[in-house]
């Protein structure tokens, strides 16, 4: 007597227009998808934690399968950090906005201090992350991290340019050295704060308007 015929091979059969359904409805079509799943990401991240987001909980929340997700982005670390990237292309347009609007060096550099106290103590797990996966590694030198970085600081050097100060001096810093005191002191002040969970209670506005007065006055701007 011949056996019946099993039906688990016709539920095997995946249905493409479901899964097209989905995916474009939450992150968009193919050239799209990337950013789509970064922005789903940050938002995740940022609601619930690095640490309780799974690469799961991004794929639903993107509308794809978990299989899909893994297309783009290796892991997770490799997902926060490509995420951390976006944002910080997002800071580098509002310095160049921030040299762009200045009506004086002072104003410039109260927005750039501001804009680098921010994003360290905004997102503190990022940062961490940022530190150990993308600045702790030997391939820094020639990362996209670095080279976005770079552009950021560098704005620094537009606003003096803007302001007069494009030769250097005979004596005193250099331009480069200003730059890296400005950032380099706003780094600190940002990471410590981290480190001792007060975080919270910076008024970055307010540090950032010390802060380039006192730059401002030692390095004899104004």
């Amino acid at each position: 007597m011949p056996k019946p015929q099993r039906a688990e091979a016709k539920i095997a059969t995946p249905r493409p227009a479901r899964k097209t359904r989905a995916a474009t409805s939450a992150v968009g079509a193919w050239g799209e998808r990337e950013a789509g799943i970064l922005a789903v990401a940050e938002d995740l991240f940022l609601r619930n934690g690095y640490e309780n987001t799974s690469m799961a909980a991004v794929a639903a929340a993107a509308g794809l399968s978990e299989g899909t997700l893994y297309n783009y982005f290796r892991n997770k670390n490799d997902l926060v950090i490509r995420s951390g990237l976006a944002v910080l292309e997002r800071r580098v347009e509002a310095a160049q906005q921030a040299v762009r609007e200045a009506g004086s060096l002072r104003e410039g550099l109260e927005r750039l201090i501001g804009l680098h106290l921010s994003a360290i103590i905004e997102d503190d797990e990022k940062y961490r992350i940022w530190l150990r996966e993308v600045r702790g590694v030997k391939s820094y030198r020639r990362s996209a991290g670095r080279d976005a970085l770079a552009r950021f600081a560098n704005q620094f050097v537009a606003l003096l340019d803007k302001f007069g100060h494009g030769q250097e001096r005979a004596s005193g810093p250099t331009r480069t050295m200003m730059r890296d005191m400005v950032f380099g002191g706003s780094e600190h002040i940002g990471f410590t704060a981290m480190i001792q969970k007060r975080a919270d209670r910076i008024d970055v506005e307010a540090t950032a308007k010390i802060l380039a007065d006192v730059y401002l006055r030692g390095f004899g701007l104004e």
